[in-house]
Protein backbone atom coordinates (compact mmCIF):
# COMPACT_ATOMS: atom_id res chain seq x y z
CA UNK A 1 0.00 0.00 0.00
CA UNK A 2 1.05 3.61 -0.63
CA UNK A 3 1.59 6.37 2.39
CA UNK A 4 -1.64 8.53 0.92
CA UNK A 5 0.69 11.28 0.45
CA UNK A 6 2.17 9.73 -1.87
CA UNK A 7 -1.22 8.72 -3.36
CA UNK A 8 -2.47 12.66 -3.32
CA UNK A 9 0.45 13.90 -4.59
CA UNK A 10 1.02 10.99 -7.63
CA UNK A 11 -2.35 9.80 -8.26
CA UNK A 12 -3.58 6.73 -7.62
CA UNK A 13 -2.36 5.65 -11.44
CA UNK A 14 0.42 5.52 -12.95
CA UNK A 15 1.13 5.24 -16.54
CA UNK A 16 2.79 1.86 -17.77
CA UNK A 17 3.66 0.68 -20.99
CA UNK A 18 0.04 -1.94 -21.46
CA UNK A 19 -1.73 0.88 -19.90
CA UNK A 20 -2.59 2.47 -16.38
CA UNK A 21 -1.08 0.63 -13.30
CA UNK A 22 -2.44 0.87 -9.58
CA UNK A 23 -0.03 2.96 -7.47
CA UNK A 24 -0.46 0.66 -4.46
CA UNK A 25 0.37 -2.23 -6.45
CA UNK A 26 3.87 -0.84 -6.38
CA UNK A 27 3.94 0.26 -2.81
CA UNK A 28 4.47 -1.80 0.05
CA UNK A 29 7.16 -2.28 3.13
CA UNK A 30 10.66 -1.62 2.01
CA UNK A 31 9.69 -0.71 -1.52
CA UNK A 32 11.20 2.51 -2.30
CA UNK A 33 9.32 4.98 -5.27
CA UNK A 34 12.03 7.17 -7.52
CA UNK A 35 10.89 10.24 -8.99
CA UNK A 36 12.71 10.58 -11.84
CA UNK A 37 12.28 14.38 -13.49
CA UNK A 38 13.65 14.37 -16.73
CA UNK A 39 12.97 15.00 -20.77
CA UNK A 40 13.90 13.78 -24.10
CA UNK A 41 15.46 17.75 -25.17
CA UNK A 42 18.00 17.78 -22.08
CA UNK A 43 21.26 16.47 -23.33
CA UNK A 44 22.32 15.49 -19.39
CA UNK A 45 19.05 13.71 -18.92
CA UNK A 46 19.47 11.39 -21.90
CA UNK A 47 22.75 10.77 -21.14
CA UNK A 48 21.65 9.60 -17.54
CA UNK A 49 18.63 7.33 -18.32
CA UNK A 50 21.01 4.80 -19.67
CA UNK A 51 22.59 4.63 -16.10
CA UNK A 52 19.79 4.34 -14.30
CA UNK A 53 18.03 1.81 -16.71
CA UNK A 54 21.07 -0.41 -15.54
CA UNK A 55 20.40 0.28 -11.82
CA UNK A 56 16.90 -0.23 -12.05
CA UNK A 57 17.72 -3.63 -13.35
CA UNK A 58 20.31 -4.68 -10.87
CA UNK A 59 16.97 -7.12 -9.09
CA UNK A 60 19.55 -8.98 -6.97
CA UNK A 61 21.04 -5.92 -4.53
CA UNK A 62 17.79 -3.57 -4.15
CA UNK A 63 16.58 -5.97 -2.13
CA UNK A 64 14.04 -2.95 -0.86
CA UNK A 65 12.71 -3.52 -4.37
CA UNK A 66 12.54 -0.25 -6.59
CA UNK A 67 9.53 1.34 -8.88
CA UNK A 68 10.67 4.27 -10.83
CA UNK A 69 7.85 6.69 -12.44
CA UNK A 70 9.14 9.67 -14.92
CA UNK A 71 7.94 12.82 -14.39
CA UNK A 72 8.35 14.27 -17.75
CA UNK A 73 9.20 18.08 -18.84
CA UNK A 74 8.28 17.45 -22.29
CA UNK A 75 5.98 19.87 -23.95
CA UNK A 76 5.08 17.59 -26.52
CA UNK A 77 3.43 14.31 -26.38
CA UNK A 78 5.04 12.49 -29.21
CA UNK A 79 7.97 13.48 -27.40
CA UNK A 80 7.12 12.19 -23.88
CA UNK A 81 6.19 8.76 -25.91
CA UNK A 82 9.39 8.39 -27.53
CA UNK A 83 11.18 8.82 -24.40
CA UNK A 84 9.27 6.55 -22.05
CA UNK A 85 9.53 4.24 -24.43
CA UNK A 86 13.16 3.19 -23.98
CA UNK A 87 12.54 2.93 -20.12
CA UNK A 88 11.46 -0.26 -18.67
CA UNK A 89 9.35 1.74 -15.34
CA UNK A 90 6.15 3.76 -15.07
CA UNK A 91 5.08 7.37 -15.82
CA UNK A 92 3.20 9.82 -14.79
CA UNK A 93 0.38 10.58 -17.35
CA UNK A 94 1.33 12.95 -20.07
CA UNK A 95 -1.78 14.95 -19.26
CA UNK A 96 -0.97 15.33 -15.48
CA UNK A 97 0.53 19.17 -15.77
CA UNK A 98 -1.02 20.21 -12.88
CA UNK A 99 0.53 17.32 -10.81
CA UNK A 100 4.07 17.68 -12.66
CA UNK A 101 4.62 21.41 -11.37
CA UNK A 102 3.18 20.04 -8.02
CA UNK A 103 5.54 17.67 -7.51
CA UNK A 104 8.68 19.95 -8.61
CA UNK A 105 7.51 22.40 -6.09
CA UNK A 106 7.05 19.84 -3.66
CA UNK A 107 10.39 18.59 -3.73
CA UNK A 108 11.93 21.64 -4.86
CA UNK A 109 13.45 20.15 -8.11
CA UNK A 110 15.22 23.19 -9.75
CA UNK A 111 16.39 20.92 -12.79
CA UNK A 112 16.67 17.93 -14.55
CA UNK A 113 17.54 15.37 -14.36
CA UNK A 114 16.75 14.80 -10.74
CA UNK A 115 15.93 11.58 -9.38
CA UNK A 116 13.86 11.33 -5.67
CA UNK A 117 13.99 8.50 -3.84
CA UNK A 118 10.42 8.07 -1.16
CA UNK A 119 10.29 5.05 1.56
CA UNK A 120 7.22 4.41 -0.34
CA UNK A 121 5.11 2.93 2.98
CA UNK A 122 6.12 5.76 4.91
CA UNK A 123 5.99 8.71 2.58
CA UNK A 124 9.37 10.07 4.01
CA UNK A 125 12.26 11.47 1.18
CA UNK A 126 14.96 9.11 1.48
CA UNK A 127 17.23 11.50 -0.80
CA UNK A 128 17.08 14.47 -3.27
CA UNK A 129 20.67 13.26 -4.80
CA UNK A 130 19.27 10.10 -6.48
CA UNK A 131 21.51 10.61 -9.40
CA UNK A 132 24.46 11.64 -7.78
CA UNK A 133 24.09 8.30 -5.37
CA UNK A 134 23.02 6.26 -8.82
CA UNK A 135 26.63 7.42 -10.34
CA UNK A 136 28.69 6.86 -7.01
CA UNK A 137 26.50 3.25 -6.50
CA UNK A 138 26.30 1.89 -9.81
CA UNK A 139 26.12 -1.72 -7.78
CA UNK A 140 23.31 -0.46 -5.94
CA UNK A 141 25.83 -2.18 -2.59
CA UNK A 142 24.01 0.64 -0.15
CA UNK A 143 20.92 0.93 -1.54
CA UNK A 144 18.58 2.72 -0.66
CA UNK A 145 20.28 5.10 0.72
CA UNK A 146 18.46 6.16 4.09
CA UNK A 147 20.17 8.79 5.47
CA UNK A 148 21.50 7.88 9.29
CA UNK A 149 20.00 9.82 11.83
CA UNK A 150 21.89 13.31 12.80
CA UNK A 151 22.39 11.96 16.12
CA UNK A 152 23.52 8.72 14.74
CA UNK A 153 25.97 10.71 12.39
CA UNK A 154 27.16 13.15 15.42
CA UNK A 155 27.83 10.18 17.53
CA UNK A 156 29.97 8.81 15.14
CA UNK A 157 32.56 11.45 14.48
CA UNK A 158 35.16 13.10 16.30
CA UNK A 159 34.72 16.41 18.10
CA UNK A 160 37.13 18.68 19.14
CA UNK A 161 37.79 21.87 21.65
CA UNK A 162 39.17 25.01 20.47
CA UNK A 163 42.87 23.61 21.67
CA UNK A 164 42.40 20.70 19.56
CA UNK A 165 41.42 17.90 21.97
CA UNK A 166 38.91 15.25 21.74
CA UNK A 167 35.08 16.25 23.51
CA UNK A 168 32.84 13.06 23.66
CA UNK A 169 29.41 13.49 21.76
CA UNK A 170 27.80 12.22 25.54
CA UNK A 171 28.96 15.64 26.92
CA UNK A 172 26.12 17.05 24.57
CA UNK A 173 23.85 14.77 23.48
CA UNK A 174 21.00 15.90 25.40
CA UNK A 175 21.21 19.51 25.02
CA UNK A 176 20.29 22.02 22.11
CA UNK A 177 22.28 21.77 19.42
CA UNK A 178 23.54 24.43 16.72
CA UNK A 179 25.30 23.03 13.93
CA UNK A 180 26.96 25.82 12.37
CA UNK A 181 27.76 25.59 9.06
CA UNK A 182 30.78 28.56 8.25
CA UNK A 183 33.61 29.04 6.89
CA UNK A 184 37.10 31.83 7.54
CA UNK A 185 36.78 33.11 4.07
CA UNK A 186 33.60 33.87 3.77
CA UNK A 187 32.72 37.08 4.54
CA UNK A 188 28.98 36.89 5.69
CA UNK A 189 30.02 34.06 8.16
CA UNK A 190 32.94 36.59 10.02
CA UNK A 191 30.47 39.16 10.17
CA UNK A 192 27.59 36.83 11.49
CA UNK A 193 30.41 34.96 14.07
CA UNK A 194 30.38 37.57 16.81
CA UNK A 195 26.41 37.83 16.89
CA UNK A 196 26.46 33.82 17.44
CA UNK A 197 28.62 33.98 20.36
CA UNK A 198 26.86 36.78 21.71
CA UNK A 199 24.07 34.57 21.87
CA UNK A 200 25.47 31.72 22.42
CA UNK A 201 26.65 33.47 26.02
CA UNK A 202 22.94 35.04 26.74
CA UNK A 203 21.48 31.53 25.96
CA UNK A 204 23.44 29.25 28.33
CA UNK A 205 23.43 32.81 31.11
CA UNK A 206 19.32 32.06 31.21
CA UNK A 207 20.20 28.42 32.17
CA UNK A 208 19.47 26.62 28.67
CA UNK A 209 21.14 24.18 27.89
CA UNK A 210 22.79 25.34 24.28
CA UNK A 211 25.90 23.81 22.50
CA UNK A 212 27.11 24.60 19.03
CA UNK A 213 29.08 22.60 16.60
CA UNK A 214 30.95 24.46 13.92
CA UNK A 215 30.98 22.51 10.44
CA UNK A 216 33.22 23.75 8.85
CA UNK A 217 33.59 24.34 4.53
CA UNK A 218 37.66 25.96 4.99
CA UNK A 219 39.71 25.30 2.35
CA UNK A 220 42.84 24.53 4.90
CA UNK A 221 43.18 22.79 7.87
CA UNK A 222 45.61 25.90 9.48
CA UNK A 223 41.83 28.27 8.40
CA UNK A 224 40.15 26.09 9.87
CA UNK A 225 41.95 26.40 13.35
CA UNK A 226 42.57 29.86 13.01
CA UNK A 227 38.54 30.41 12.23
CA UNK A 228 37.63 27.86 15.40
CA UNK A 229 39.80 29.76 17.67
CA UNK A 230 37.29 32.51 17.80
CA UNK A 231 34.58 30.38 18.87
CA UNK A 232 33.98 29.28 22.42
CA UNK A 233 32.17 25.70 21.47
CA UNK A 234 33.11 22.78 19.66
CA UNK A 235 34.04 21.93 16.28
CA UNK A 236 33.85 18.70 13.66
CA UNK A 237 37.33 17.50 13.51
CA UNK A 238 39.04 18.66 10.34
CA UNK A 239 39.77 14.93 8.97
CA UNK A 240 35.76 14.51 9.33
CA UNK A 241 35.50 15.68 5.65
CA UNK A 242 32.61 13.21 4.68
CA UNK A 243 30.63 13.44 7.63
CA UNK A 244 30.50 17.45 7.02
CA UNK A 245 29.62 16.73 3.61
CA UNK A 246 27.41 13.79 4.82
CA UNK A 247 25.30 16.27 7.16
CA UNK A 248 25.25 19.26 4.81
CA UNK A 249 23.59 17.13 2.23
CA UNK A 250 21.11 15.71 4.98
CA UNK A 251 20.16 19.00 6.15
CA UNK A 252 20.06 20.61 2.74
CA UNK A 253 22.35 23.11 3.63
CA UNK A 254 22.63 25.35 0.51
CA UNK A 255 24.88 28.25 1.32
CA UNK A 256 26.96 29.76 4.44
CA UNK A 257 26.78 30.87 7.51
CA UNK A 258 23.82 28.37 8.24
CA UNK A 259 22.76 28.07 11.31
CA UNK A 260 20.44 25.04 12.55
CA UNK A 261 18.79 24.68 15.64
CA UNK A 262 18.16 20.95 16.83
CA UNK A 263 16.73 19.82 19.91
CA UNK A 264 17.83 17.37 22.63
CA UNK A 265 16.28 14.55 20.53
CA UNK A 266 18.27 16.07 17.80
CA UNK A 267 14.73 17.06 16.05
CA UNK A 268 15.00 20.07 13.57
CA UNK A 269 13.39 23.25 15.08
CA UNK A 270 15.10 25.63 12.60
CA UNK A 271 17.00 25.22 9.60
CA UNK A 272 17.42 29.09 9.38
CA UNK A 273 18.76 30.26 13.09
CA UNK A 274 20.54 33.20 11.46
CA UNK A 275 17.41 34.80 10.48
CA UNK A 276 15.57 34.06 13.76
CA UNK A 277 18.81 35.07 15.76
CA UNK A 278 18.72 38.24 13.64
CA UNK A 279 15.01 38.99 14.43
CA UNK A 280 15.73 38.11 18.13
CA UNK A 281 18.90 39.19 19.43
CA UNK A 282 17.82 39.02 23.05
CA UNK A 283 17.07 35.61 22.26
CA UNK A 284 13.80 36.00 24.10
CA UNK A 285 12.09 32.96 21.79
CA UNK A 286 15.12 31.05 21.49
CA UNK A 287 15.25 27.76 20.50
CA UNK A 288 12.81 29.36 18.40
CA UNK A 289 10.17 26.77 17.46
CA UNK A 290 8.35 27.70 14.34
CA UNK A 291 4.75 29.16 15.18
CA UNK A 292 1.53 26.98 13.64
CA UNK A 293 0.62 30.70 12.96
CA UNK A 294 2.72 33.72 11.71
CA UNK A 295 2.57 37.00 11.50
CA UNK A 296 3.04 38.26 8.49
CA UNK A 297 6.88 40.15 7.73
CA UNK A 298 9.03 40.80 5.41
CA UNK A 299 11.23 37.38 6.12
CA UNK A 300 8.07 35.36 5.31
CA UNK A 301 8.22 36.55 1.55
CA UNK A 302 9.89 33.64 0.32
CA UNK A 303 7.66 30.99 1.85
CA UNK A 304 4.56 32.81 0.01
CA UNK A 305 6.52 32.09 -3.43
CA UNK A 306 7.28 28.59 -2.70
CA UNK A 307 3.76 27.44 -0.42
CA UNK A 308 0.62 27.85 -0.50
CA UNK A 309 -0.27 30.37 2.10
CA UNK A 310 -3.85 31.20 3.68
CA UNK A 311 -3.67 34.85 5.33
CA UNK A 312 -6.07 36.35 7.47
CA UNK A 313 -5.71 40.30 6.96
CA UNK A 314 -6.81 42.91 9.70
CA UNK A 315 -6.63 46.56 10.55
CA UNK A 316 -3.06 45.48 12.40
CA UNK A 317 -4.55 46.52 15.84
CA UNK A 318 -3.23 44.29 18.85
CA UNK A 319 -6.50 42.99 19.45
CA UNK A 320 -7.45 41.81 15.87
CA UNK A 321 -4.08 40.26 15.33
CA UNK A 322 -4.61 38.07 18.36
CA UNK A 323 -8.41 37.23 17.23
CA UNK A 324 -6.66 36.40 13.87
CA UNK A 325 -4.26 34.20 15.85
CA UNK A 326 -7.01 32.55 17.99
CA UNK A 327 -9.16 31.96 14.81
CA UNK A 328 -6.53 30.65 13.08
CA UNK A 329 -4.38 28.41 15.64
CA UNK A 330 -6.49 25.34 15.90
CA UNK A 331 -7.15 25.07 12.03
CA UNK A 332 -3.59 25.44 11.32
CA UNK A 333 -2.63 22.52 13.75
CA UNK A 334 -4.91 20.50 13.15
CA UNK A 335 -4.27 20.78 9.44
CA UNK A 336 -0.19 20.75 9.48
CA UNK A 337 -0.34 17.78 12.04
CA UNK A 338 -2.62 15.83 8.98
CA UNK A 339 -0.33 17.43 6.16
CA UNK A 340 2.94 17.22 7.76
CA UNK A 341 4.69 14.63 4.98
CA UNK A 342 3.43 17.10 2.23
CA UNK A 343 6.82 19.75 2.34
CA UNK A 344 6.10 22.69 0.42
CA UNK A 345 2.82 21.67 -0.65
CA UNK A 346 1.69 22.23 2.70
CA UNK A 347 -0.67 25.37 3.48
CA UNK A 348 1.32 28.31 5.56
CA UNK A 349 -0.98 29.90 7.70
CA UNK A 350 -0.42 33.64 8.46
CA UNK A 351 -2.31 37.13 10.09
CA UNK A 352 -1.54 40.59 9.03
CA UNK A 353 -2.07 43.22 9.90
CA UNK A 354 -2.16 47.18 8.45
CA UNK A 355 1.86 47.45 7.35
CA UNK A 356 3.94 47.64 3.71
CA UNK A 357 4.31 43.74 3.77
CA UNK A 358 0.40 43.36 3.90
CA UNK A 359 0.07 46.15 1.64
CA UNK A 360 2.37 44.93 -1.10
CA UNK A 361 0.45 41.32 -0.74
CA UNK A 362 -3.01 42.98 -0.99
CA UNK A 363 -1.13 45.07 -3.97
CA UNK A 364 0.09 41.18 -5.85
CA UNK A 365 -2.89 39.38 -5.39
CA UNK A 366 -5.77 42.23 -6.63
CA UNK A 367 -7.23 42.05 -3.06
CA UNK A 368 -9.61 44.37 -1.80
CA UNK A 369 -8.48 46.80 1.09
CA UNK A 370 -11.54 45.75 2.95
CA UNK A 371 -10.68 43.46 6.61
CA UNK A 372 -11.21 40.43 7.52
CA UNK A 373 -10.14 38.86 4.58
CA UNK A 374 -9.43 35.09 4.69
CA UNK A 375 -7.50 34.31 1.32
CA UNK A 376 -5.51 31.38 0.22
CA UNK A 377 -2.64 32.33 -1.65
CA UNK A 378 -0.84 30.24 -4.17
CA UNK A 379 1.50 32.42 -6.15
CA UNK A 380 3.53 29.62 -7.82
CA UNK A 381 0.31 28.36 -10.03
CA UNK A 382 -0.85 32.07 -10.07
CA UNK A 383 -4.31 31.27 -8.35
CA UNK A 384 -6.08 32.34 -5.12
CA UNK A 385 -9.18 31.73 -3.13
CA UNK A 386 -11.43 33.53 -1.54
CA UNK A 387 -13.58 32.96 1.75
CA UNK A 388 -17.00 34.32 0.29
CA UNK A 389 -18.32 38.04 1.08
CA UNK A 390 -20.60 37.89 4.07
CA UNK A 391 -19.34 34.98 5.93
CA UNK A 392 -18.45 35.38 9.29
CA UNK A 393 -14.48 34.95 10.14
CA UNK A 394 -14.58 32.30 12.67
CA UNK A 395 -12.46 29.08 13.32
CA UNK A 396 -15.75 26.56 11.96
CA UNK A 397 -16.06 29.54 8.74
CA UNK A 398 -12.03 29.18 8.01
CA UNK A 399 -12.01 25.44 8.84
CA UNK A 400 -14.42 24.80 6.38
CA UNK A 401 -12.23 26.53 4.03
CA UNK A 402 -9.67 24.99 4.21
CA UNK A 403 -11.12 21.52 4.26
CA UNK A 404 -12.79 22.72 0.97
CA UNK A 405 -9.44 23.81 -0.57
CA UNK A 406 -7.55 20.75 0.70
CA UNK A 407 -10.35 18.57 -1.50
CA UNK A 408 -10.19 20.54 -4.10
CA UNK A 409 -13.77 22.05 -3.74
CA UNK A 410 -13.10 25.67 -4.15
CA UNK A 411 -12.60 27.43 -7.26
CA UNK A 412 -9.73 29.49 -8.08
CA UNK A 413 -9.26 32.74 -9.05
CA UNK A 414 -6.09 34.32 -11.23
CA UNK A 415 -3.45 36.40 -9.05
CA UNK A 416 -4.09 39.30 -11.73
CA UNK A 417 -6.97 39.72 -13.36
CA UNK A 418 -6.28 39.15 -17.08
CA UNK A 419 -5.93 42.37 -18.99
CA UNK A 420 -8.72 42.74 -22.14
CA UNK A 421 -5.52 43.64 -24.73
CA UNK A 422 -3.79 39.54 -22.59
CA UNK A 423 -7.89 37.85 -24.73
CA UNK A 424 -7.44 40.08 -28.00
CA UNK A 425 -6.68 38.17 -31.04
CA UNK A 426 -5.64 40.30 -34.43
Amino acid sequence: MAHPSLIKSIGEKVLGHNGLVDLNDVCGPDRVIGLYFSAHWCPPCRVFTPQLVAFYNLKENTKHQLEVVLVSSDTEDTAFQDYFSDMPWLALPFTETKRKIRLSRQYRVTGIPTLVFIDSRSGRLLTKAGREMVTSDPEALTFPWRPRPIGDLLASTSLVDTQGQQVSYDTVKDSYKGLYFSAHWCPPCRAFTPQLVTAYEKINNKEHTFQIIFISSDRSEESWQTYHSTMPWLSMAWEEKDARHELASSLEVKGIPTLVILGPDNSIITIDGRTELSEDPEVERFPWRPQSVEVLAERHMSRLQESPCLVLFTDGETTELQFGRDVLLPVAEEYLLEHSLEGSLALQFFVAGEDEVADSVRDFACLEDVVPLVAILDLSEGAKFLLEDGVEVSTATVHNFVTRYTNDKLSSLPIRPVTSSATNTS
